[in-house]
């Protein structure tokens, strides 16, 4: 996944930093990267010691959500920032750190939209054979997944940079990537169109599961059924189906933000250069900064995210056995 792709050469004078001027937009846009910066890397990393710390939060799920929020964090720590470096103070950039640039922002935007779909696949399989669930996906296969997952993304970009690697550089304090129709092709495919058929199609299916198990709480309900057997089962189904619906909010919102991306690449040839230049500054903001808005999400959503925040922040966590703490539930 490359978010600096430009399918085609652009002149030198159209993307310099020479005309840059300090007005009230751009110190705005300075405010509002730097901002991003801070909310990527703290959020994050408050979801990165909440599910590692917490011993209720050790699920296969969890771990999912914890490579998506290592790889989010990893974007506002090495990506934004030379973004803001080179976008905001225009400040030249020299190769090496065009070429970090380019390989951490393809590394880590790719494994974002790979864990986003394996966390489709995740819920899809538990809500689809709830009782098998549990004996099949176990930490060991998860591990696998993701370690694959974090190995097959580093050697993907690293070929596409490497290939691609002559007209990485168009200009002196520029850093873009062009890449030939073939690898334009196979990226699209691979970053784009592949993961996002997998998490459209996924939730297709969890929305008519979801449905389904609505349908057969209410049913329940109507009934009147005492028995605890019946109870657990709604309440089951009822929590899966919040937890689907929660993470069904965050795939909408991260397609959402990946579109824009992939709409200037499919019709580049068609947008004039310097427009192009600007529509793809943008969506590349919008796209990067999704690991932003994730954290947000968890803690709009998600009751024991915002307890384990209070937990941090508060330095509770610091107490003995308060990795045993209870966080869902108001109490402890």
């Amino acid at each position: 996944m490359n978010v600096s792709t430009v399918d085609e050469l652009i002149f030198c004078s159209n993307v310099t930093c020479q005309d840059v001027q300090r007005t009230p937009f751009a110190v705005f846009l300075y405010v509002f990267r730097t901002a991003g910066i801070i909310l990527t890397v703290c959020g994050n990393f408050l979801v990165i010691i909440s599910i590692s710390h917490f011993k209720q939060l050790h699920t296969p799920t969890n771990f999912l959500i914890l490579s998506l929020a290592t790889a989010d964090m990893m974007v506002g720590v090495t990506v934004l920032p030379i973004q803001l470096i080179h976008s905001d103070l225009c400040m030249q950039i020299n190769y090496v750190l065009c070429y970090l640039y380019l390989m951490c922002s393809s590394h880590f935007t790719f494994l974002s939209i790979y864990n986003v779909s394996l966390i489709s696949l995740d819920r899809l399989y538990a809500l689809s054979y709830p009782f098998q669930y549990s004996n099949k996906v176990t930490f060991n296969l998860i591990s696998t997944v993701v370690c694959l997952n974090w190995l097959t993304s580093f050697g993907y970009n690293l070929a596409v940079i490497y290939f691609n690697g002559p007209g990485t550089v168009l200009c002196f304090g520029e850093c873009n990537i062009v890449e030939s129709g073939l690898w334009a092709s196979i990226d699209l495919f691979f970053v784009f169109i592949l993961p996002c058929s997998v998490i459209l199609l996924s939730y297709m299916k969890l929305f008519v599961i979801v449905r389904k198990h609505a349908k057969s709480i209410n049913l329940a309900r109507g009934k009147h059924t005492s028995g605890n057997a019946q109870n657990g089962e709604c309440a089951r189904k009822a929590s899966e189906r919040k937890a689907a619906t929660t993470l069904g909010i965050l795939v909408i919102v991260f397609v959402a933000c990946l579109l824009p991306y992939f709409l200037c690449v499919v019709f580049s040839d068609s947008i004039p250069g310097t427009l192009l230049m600007q529509l793809l500054e943008g969506a590349v903001l919008i796209l990067l900064l999704n690991s932003a808005i994730n954290p947000m999400i968890y803690a709009l959503f998600y009751p024991w995210f915002r307890k384990c925040a209070k937990h941090i922040l508060t330095l509770y966590i610091f107490n003995p056995d308060s990795s045993l703490a209870n966080v869902f539930t108001k109490s402890g």
